[in-house]
């Protein structure tokens, strides 16, 4: 997975990413979000305030995606699972 962004053909600059890119970043945010979740259990404020800053910039690496479609599924299951901790 490459941190450099692609642009689409058309020039609208969004990230073009594989399949593979996605269900990463999708595995990213399950784990950021395990780890925060963790962190909260244990009282680490510090650490849940870096998490947080994690878990929603990899979100928005996957919103930013022309690909939403195919994450859509694990994002939505990663929002679920931080509401329901």
């Amino acid at each position: 997975m490459s941190a450099m962004s692609e642009r689409d053909e058309d020039g609208s600059g969004r990230n073009a990413r594989s399949v593979d890119d996605m269900k990463e970043l999708a595995a990213l945010a399950r784990l950021i979000t395990y780890a925060r979740c963790a962190a909260e259990d244990v009282e680490l404020v510090g650490a849940m305030h870096w998490l947080e800053l994690a878990i929603q910039a990899v979100n928005r690496e996957i919103l930013d995606s022309p690909n939403t479609e195919i994450a859509g599924p694990y994002l939505s299951a990663t929002i679920a699972s931080r509401k329901t901790h």
